[in-house]
């Protein structure tokens, strides 16, 4: 919770200038990917560095809407994925962390939400051959209920979620699997699904008491469209308010998220400089077009 405390209320700049230092603090050399036109800087972690391996890529976006304090959207996920370098920084299973700057939309209508430009940058500028597959984290500082999106009945052959599915049944951890349209709520997962990786998802922690009613919305889609956020159950209808607070948020519930992702990089079975057998196809090179959604 330490990290979600100090970068809660913090400007993007400054969140960013956080991760930073807490990898230095963590004996961790990132690299800085930018874009002055888009004015984009992403923080990318190798482990173990260097060329070669086949990896997971996990990612987590750092910044902020304006006014809101960003505690579960998205410093929870940015305090579980710097534990994730901490805990898997020995080099064990090769992995990619990924900080993506700009996710927040930066244009906002009723009817459209423009952002994820950091992640649409990483993708334009960098090859996925190394990547085997993609998990996003959203908001996941409270609940014991885990929440996988988007995923259509077609979806949960793809390797990843299977993986998921796995690791959650030997933590006992309950899963729903949501197709959300990408209009309604999107993340960092789809700029890698536009550039030909399927097996691209995001994982959320939900109270189990919510997961009912999120069902319900999901059913009434016009009215998720027209009625925004305030026809979301919680933690949904907290994020980008003033009440996304540090104090609202569970330690077990990151510490949950943090023992899944551990448990996805031992269950996927990659070593460094190795693949792994059950990974599947390479993606495909060729972009995408596609509209830039956020959450």
């Amino acid at each position: 919770m330490d990290y979600v405390r100090v970068l809660e209320n913090r400007d993007n700049p400054a969140r960013r200038r956080l991760v930073l230092a807490a990898l230095g603090e963590l004996g961790i050399e990132p690299v800085v990917q930018e874009s002055r036109l888009l004015r984009v800087s992403n923080i990318v972690v190798d482990l173990p560095p260097g060329p070669g391996a086949r990896r997971l890529l996990f990612s987590a976006h750092y910044d902020a809407v304006r006014g809101s304090p960003g505690a579960n959207d998205n410093a929870s996920g940015v305090a579980v994925l710097l534990g994730l370098c901490h805990k898997l920084k020995d080099g064990r299973f090769p992995i990619r962390a990924v900080f993506f700057d700009r996710e927040e939309a930066w244009l906002r209508t009723p009817l459209l939400r423009a952002g994820l430009l950091g992640s649409f940058h990483y993708v334009w500028k960098n090859s996925l051959r190394d990547v085997a597959a993609v998990y996003n984290l959203e908001f996941c500082g409270t609940g014991d209920y885990l929440g996988v999106w988007p995923v259509r009945a077609k979806e949960r052959r793809l390797h990843a979620f299977q993986e998921v599915e796995k690791a959650a049944a030997r933590l006992a951890l309950p899963m729903w699997a949501a197709h959300i349209p990408w209009f309604i709520l999107s993340s960092d997962h789809l700029p890698f699904r536009l550039r030909g990786l399927p097996d691209a998802l995001t994982l959320s922690l939900l109270p189990s008491s919510q997961v009912p009613l999120l069902e319900e919305r999901l059913a009434d889609l016009p009215r998720l469209l027209f009625r925004g956020r305030t026809a979301w159950p919680e933690p949904l209808s907290s994020i980008h308010t003033a009440r996304d607070i540090s104090s609202r948020l569970s330690e077990g519930s990151l510490e949950l998220m943090l023992t899944l992702l551990l448990e996805l990089s031992q269950g996927w079975g990659f070593s460094p400089g190795g693949a792994c057998p059950g990974a599947g196809p390479e993606p495909r090179r060729e972009p995408g077009p596609g509209p830039p959604a956020s959450s």
